[in-house]
């Protein structure tokens, strides 16, 4: 979905400005790592990888 790229460049860029890792975050939002992985490389799409999306934004508080 290309339209979700920029977020995904955006919570990826934030994950490293912050240093933390995709293992962290999947413990943060309560996601299985793998499924998180592949939401983040684009791989995954549909309703509950843009959920997950959204949930991610707000839980780091990226704007």
């Amino acid at each position: 979905m290309p339209e979700t790229q920029a977020l995904r460049n955006k919570i990826l860029e934030h994950l490293e400005e912050k240093d933390i890792t995709q293992r962290q975050l999947s413990l943060l939002i309560d996601e299985n790592p793998q499924y998180l992985n592949e939401v983040l490389k684009g791989k995954k799409t549909g309703p509950k990888a843009n959920m997950m999306l959204l949930t991610i934004i707000k839980v780091l508080g990226i704007k």
